[in-house]
């Protein structure tokens, strides 16, 4: 009898219970829940429902969701009671041992990724009486696409300070590694996931309903064939990235890029994608009440916008409506009179404000930074205004050199992506554009961090050798 292992319900009641400790479980030797016998398919989808809500774990954390928009000058977190929101990000240097900065986005991530080895290890041996081979290889590709996810949401937070890769054998503690290697590692994973989705052919579908944020928002992504836009869409993101590195960048990779989210378009050319679409994609859903409660966490009194961000917006564009007033929240030596419209207590339809993964509008200005970065202006204008003028905006002409290009992407970018995850904190860090002497410091010794620690007792674990591994 075969044995195969996840760790579910008792890392989310752990990491629940323990705010402070950074990591309740390392990344490398699980607490874990026994299947035995021959996987069927109500094991398939509790095992693949794990790994999803991990990722919504993920997202939900204040790491993840809140700090990286402090670091980017986009949000405030205000609160006598916890000052931390402050004196470790805008007021101070991240506390590898705390709440916020070090454990968070980080437990999750690699919860993640254990229970996507778990589940990859066991499909192979799944009846077809229970699961069709074509259901297999949708499942495996959905899988290894979120495995691949949780790396990459890993690397947002933490960037160049190394993330580890996970060894199958519990007893080896990982190395970290650096950010070529991780950026390569999840790009393989993609690759990967799409040769399984790829082989599962027309008729490939997931064996049970996955969460609705897979199903409502324009495609259904229990398909195989919606599966790989998804995935193709990510991998475009990932090699954007590639390219951008200041160490190491990958040659070809904006061509790459572009062809991967051409095809996550549907093969729309350039500035063909109508904003009807725009919201298409897949998303992470909340609940409010229940006997789940999991509500959306930008739910916050103490959210602010940074005043600088509201008044970076041009004249005429829609996406103002994204920052309403507020009464004025002050302290630590900030003071905003904005927030950001999901953070609003009084509007309770934010409790279930879905949380994008990755939707068409975020792909469009994507590929529009592929084409700048490959020297595509024409093109990659084609798509930037296909996003701006849909807010009200007049059409820029098309750039005369790489730095118009950027500083024009870059403004679509902030306001299309508002509030919507990390992208404005990798974006700035791209082009080293958050640095002292470039940026305004917001309090007296602002240290503008650009990413955040690893946790501490995962330093620990490592004998504090911190130093990534480039092999």
């Amino acid at each position: 009898m075969r044995k195969y292992t996840i760790a579910l319900t008792g890392l989310l009641v752990a990491a629940a219970a323990c705010a402070d400790n950074t990591v309740v479980t390392p990344e490398n030797a699980p607490t874990t829940d026994a299947l035995t016998g021959a996987l069927t398919t109500a094991g398939v989808k509790t095992l693949a429902v794990g790994v999803l809500a991990q990722d919504r774990a993920v997202v939900s954390a204040v790491g993840y969701f809140l700090f990286p928009s402090i670091y980017s000058r986009d949000a405030y977190r205000i609160d006598s009671n916890e000052p931390r929101f402050v004196t470790e990000t805008l007021g101070g240097t991240p506390d590898p041992g705390s709440f916020a900065a070090g454990g968070s986005a980080y437990t999750g991530a690699f919860t993640a990724i254990r229970a996507a080895t778990s589940l990859l290890t066991a499909l192979p041996g799944a009846p077809t009486s229970q699961i069709t081979t074509a259901q297999n290889q949708t499942t495996a590709g959905l899988i290894q696409t979120f495995e691949a996810l949780a790396y990459y949401r890993v690397l947002e937070t933490r960037d160049t300070v190394g993330v580890p890769i996970q060894n199958l054998d519990p007893a080896v503690v990982s190395p970290l590694s650096c950010k070529s290697v991780v950026l390569n590692t999840i790009a393989a994973l993609l690759d990967s996931a799409n040769a399984s989705l790829a082989s599962a052919g027309a008729a490939g579908a997931l064996p049970f309903t996955p969460p609705t944020g897979f199903t409502a928002y324009g495609r259904d992504y229990s398909k195989a064939s919606n599966l790989i836009l998804l995935n193709r869409g990510l991998k475009g993101k990932v090699d954007v990235y590639r390219g951008l590195q200041h160490t190491n960048p990958v040659s070809g990779a904006f061509t790459l890029a572009i062809t991967e989210l051409t095809q996550a378009l549907g093969g729309a050319a350039p500035g063909a994608v109508s904003p009807s679409t725009f919201q298409n994609g897949a998303y992470v859903t909340f609940v409010a009440g229940g006997t789940e409660n999991t509500p959306n966490p930008f739910v916050d009194a103490k959210i602010a916008v940074n005043p600088k961000a509201s008044a970076a917006l041009q004249p005429g564009d829609t996406r103002a409506s994204k920052i309403i007033a507020r009464t004025t929240l002050a302290g630590n030596g900030l003071t905003s009179n904005f927030t950001f419209v999901g953070a609003s207590t009084a509007n309770t339809a934010n409790l279930t404000r879905p949380f994008a993964i990755l939707r068409d509008e975020e792909l469009v200005l994507l590929r529009a930074q592929a084409y700048f970065e490959a020297g595509q202006f024409a093109n990659g204008a084609a798509d930037l205004n296909s996003v701006r003028t849909s807010y009200g905006l007049a059409a820029i002409p098309v750039p005369g050199d790489i730095t118009t290009a950027r500083t024009a992407l870059l403004y679509e970018k902030r306001f299309s992506l508002f509030f919507e995850g990390p992208q404005r904190l990798v974006d700035l860090r791209a082009y080293g554009l958050l640095k002292a002497g470039l940026v305004t410091p917001e309090l007296p010794g602002d240290p503008f961090t650009t990413a955040e620690p690893i946790p501490k007792a995962e330093a620990d674990a490592r004998g504090n050798n911190l130093t990534p591994v480039c092999q």
